[in-house]
């Protein structure tokens, strides 16, 4: 049976392999179109390197949890902007749905070292953030996607549900192997890494695969534009304009 070392160093050699292809591949796009490649091969890469050095922690018997935070933080951190894009989400959303996750995922890793009130009110904290990250992604940022030609919507539909799928696998798995202890370290990483494998490489896959709607996303609005305003999201008409797109 596989082991938990192997398992890391399985996953990181996948993983990397992964970004190398995707990387190859945003290549391939037009230059316009390639930041969002980018970002997926930097969200890809990180999680891979996270598991080398969870893998290099382990046998030193250093704790990994910390570790992997901080592959989780750099990968929400990149995938986040490409979806925001996609939709048309001006900068100050982006950045608050990216705040939201990232705070949550910080919340989740502290709940495991509290107890009794102080833990409960962690967890609850966490489903709480999950709760507002919702909000955005199905709220405000849905709604600055209403407009978008089609093969633009049907790109940011496929992501946001993929980042639904992501969102509620690693919250459950957080709950089930850290704050209530139900699994065993090595079935929690195992169906951690499941859960990551699928949203990184089902990510990638959509992106790279829809240049018409990167093209669409590029001509109208940049990673984490500083351009637009938040009142301006779901405007109609308002991605024609590349000085005022969301």
């Amino acid at each position: 049976m596989i082991g938990p070392l192997a398992l890391l160093g399985v996953s990181s050699v996948v993983l990397v392999a992964a970004a190398l292809a995707f990387y190859w591949r945003t290549r391939s796009l037009r230059p316009n179109s390639r930041p969002y490649g980018y970002a997926v091969v930097v969200a890809t890469i990180a999680m891979g390197i996270t598991y080398l050095c969870m893998a290099v922690a382990d046998m030193s018997g250093i704790g990994t949890d910390f570790i992997r935070f901080i592959g989780y933080t750099v990968m929400w951190a990149a995938l986040i902007p490409v979806v925001c894009a996609v939709a048309g989400a001006d900068r100050r959303l982006t950045l608050l749905l990216v705040a939201v996750v990232v705070g949550r995922l910080w919340v989740t890793l502290g709940s495991w070292f509290l107890e009794g009130a102080l833990a409960m009110i962690a967890t609850l904290g966490t489903f709480g953030a999950l709760g507002g990250g919702l909000y955005l992604l199905f709220g405000p940022i849905s709604r600055a996607a209403r407009s978008l030609p089609a093969e633009r919507a049907l790109l940011f539909t496929k992501l946001k549900y993929l980042l639904v799928l992501g969102w509620g696998g690693l919250v459950v798995t957080g709950l089930l192997s850290g704050s209530l202890s139900l699994a065993d370290d090595f079935v929690g990483q195992l169906i951690v890494i499941y859960v990551e494998a699928i949203l990184l490489l089902g990510f990638g896959g959509m992106v790279l695969r829809s240049s018409a709607a990167l093209e669409q996303t590029a001509s109208s609005t940049g990673l984490l534009s500083f351009d637009t305003e938040l009142g301006d999201a779901g405007t109609p008409g308002s991605t024609e304009h590349v000085d005022h797109a969301d």
